[in-house]
């Protein structure tokens, strides 16, 4: 009976949500969206933009032209993608559907003649055939889009509300969005912000319900082929994953949230939004242990996002400029603290056990420290740079850059481990979360700056760690694990049993040598990237990994390639593998404070 109550109550605050937003959009409605699919199998959309009472609006007075422009790149996604690359049939009529003059004056902008227009038409297509979060696509079976990739703006409305009218292909009946709903297929829509976080799956999908915290929840369930879950796990199992994450902070700021869950072969990853995620995975997600907690360690990810950069933010990320490059050194906080918290709210969910936690941390190290670019690039860099270096990767990346997410969790669970052990287990990085979401969303309605995020976490831990910031976070220096790690517990053991033998650093696809690692002992021999692999010690039928196994470090490796149709000798001397295969493992005998810490480091 008290779940039946709390699930209606939610669902009159919702539709009163909603009936309230409509008057008001009823009122100060600026612009109106159209979106339609009638041919999907052509993977096109068709948009149509109206923007109203253009002569008497009061932020477009005294202006004679008028800017309509196409995003160039999507929150979360940190690259100038050129959405307007998909536009075409682009027309202007005004709301007698006379021809309005227009020209396209740079790549993404459009520039409309107004005259005695009251009302400004705008349509044009898209082509969406890119199956990705940060993209579009249609085709016969569904429509998914990605906001930015689809709708245009005009710079004075943005903040103006607007409504969206969508009309599915014929054949399908189902239309998912996190948007206010106020009638059939009809959407409010806040401001353009909105719009482009609101992403929308539509065709015949399944959707599935459940409600936690008093909050209803939807996953729409889209799949290339039939799938096979047990749906009574799947949500109970969902409902667990949203309780635990709750608790980090300690409060859900939602009234409803989407989940769209993308099954089909080749696809991967996921994207936030201020109140829904799209994930995509296989369509054999469900089919053993390792995907599924795989796929629940992704949706944890994307949905943590939901307070972590979507509500806890780094200052320069929102308001957003949907033209240019939006800069910030902290983005190893909002995608690698992220990172650290999927282990994290697994754990407290009951889907994995403490050790996966620590295994996770482990693995983690191991990745940073083996990667070379890990002592060129520090994370604040990775962060700033992400727009021109890890989007764009090169086959010489791995030397040159560190992941934002991956040494960004490893920061995360250090400086966990610090708090928890300064503070005698009293707290955690939950706190140095929960002071940031109640400081800077919460009572400022902001975002937090790089010195704001410092303070915030030396309060929480109770002392000075500009040595940290400046050397580990700034800096490339290697963090002394092995002495925090003590603090909560953990030893921190490098188990590598491969020392003594050579490490070649080289990684080759079909004979061609595709990448190699600086700290690899074929690295400064002379061989090229791309160059084409002739033979190995004079055989020619033989690959570098089974080369290796009868070499010693000391020896030497004479290998010929193919350069330009020049065959080519060089000789490796062949070095030891300093590479490093760490793992956490608890002190033999802890003391209680060790123990409470190990428990709080774990998520307990």
């Amino acid at each position: 009976m008290r779940r039946r109550k709390i699930a209606f109550s939610v669902l009159i605050a919702i539709a009163l949500y909603a009936v309230s937003f409509t008057t008001d959009a009823q009122e100060t409605k600026s612009i109106s969206y159209e979106l339609r699919m009638p041919e999907p199998e052509t993977h096109y959309f068709e948009v149509g933009m109206t923007i109203n009472n253009v002569l008497t609006n009061s932020k477009l007075l005294d202006k004679r032209r008028l800017l309509v422009k196409m995003p160039v790149w999507t929150p979360g996604s940190y690259l100038v993608r050129e959405y307007a690359g998909n536009v075409e049939a682009f027309k202007v009529t005004d709301e007698n559907n006379k021809p309005l003059a227009f020209r396209k004056v740079n790549k993404n902008t459009w520039e409309i003649e107004i005259d005695q227009a009251e009302d400004v038409k705008v349509s044009y297509k898209v082509y969406a055939f890119d199956l990705t979060v940060r993209t579009s696509f249609i085709d016969a079976s569904h429509g998914y889009l990605n906001g930015a990739s689809i709708f245009m703006f005009v710079p004075e409305l943005m903040k103006s509300q607007a409504d969206l009218t969508i009309f599915p292909y014929e054949k399908w009946s189902t239309v998912s969005t996190a948007l206010p709903e106020t009638s059939k297929n009809t959407f409010i829509v806040k401001d353009f912000d909105t719009l482009v976080d609101s992403p929308i799956e539509i065709g015949n999908h399944e959707v599935l319900e459940f409600e936690a915290l008093g909050i209803p929840y939807r996953i729409a369930m889209y799949s290339s082929s039939p799938l096979s879950y047990d749906k009574e796990k799947l949500l109970k199992d969902y409902k667990s994953l949203v309780i635990a994450a709750e608790t980090v902070v300690g409060e859900t700021p939602l009234e409803n949230y989407l989940f769209i869950v993308h099954h089909q072969p080749g696809i991967g990853g996921g994207l936030e939004h201020l109140h829904s995620t799209t994930c995509q995975t296989s369509t054999y997600a469900y089919s053993s242990d390792r995907a599924y907690i795989g796929l629940f360690g992704l949706l944890a990810h994307e949905y943590f996002h939901l307070w972590n950069v979507k509500r806890i933010r780094p200052v320069a990320l929102g308001p957003f400029d949907y033209e240019n490059e939006n800069y910030t050194n902290m983005l190893w906080v909002a995608e690698g603290f992220t990172s650290f918290y999927e282990e994290i709210i697994l754990n407290r969910a009951g889907l994995v056990e403490d050790e996966d936690v620590i295994k996770a941390v482990a693995g983690a190290i191991s990745s940073a420290e083996n990667t070379p670019g890990n002592r060129v690039q520090a994370v604040t860099e990775a962060s700033w740079d992400a727009w021109i270096k890890y989007y764009r990767p090169s086959e010489n990346a791995n030397n040159t850059r560190i992941s934002y997410y991956g040494k960004g969790g490893v920061l995360a669970a250090l400086l966990n481990a610090k708090i928890i052990a300064n503070t005698k287990a009293e707290k955690s990085l939950d706190d140095v979360m929960k002071l940031l979401y109640n400081k800077y969303y919460k009572a400022l309605g902001r975002g937090y700056t790089d010195e704001e995020f410092q303070l915030a976490v030396e309060e929480v831990h109770g002392g000075d760690l500009d040595y940290f910031f400046k050397n580990y976070i700034s800096g490339t220096e290697r963090p002394d694990y092995e002495q925090i790690y003590k603090g909560v517990g953990l030893n921190l053991i490098d188990t590598n049993e491969d020392r003594e033998k050579p490490y070649l650093g080289i990684t080759e696809r079909g004979g061609v040598i595709y990448r190699m690692s600086r700290e690899g002992s074929a690295y400064h021999s002379g061989i090229n990237l791309n160059d084409q692999v002739v033979s190995i010690d004079g055989d020619k039928n033989i690959n570098f990994a089974n080369a290796t196994l009868s070499k010693k470090v000391g020896d030497k490796m004479s290998v010929i390639v193919n350069r330009h149709g020049v065959e080519m000798e060089f000789i490796i001397d062949l070095q030891e593998d300093a590479r490093k295969s760490y793992s956490l493992e608890k002190v033999s005998k802890p003391t209680k404070e060790q123990e409470k810490a190990y428990q709080k480091f774990v998520g307990k």
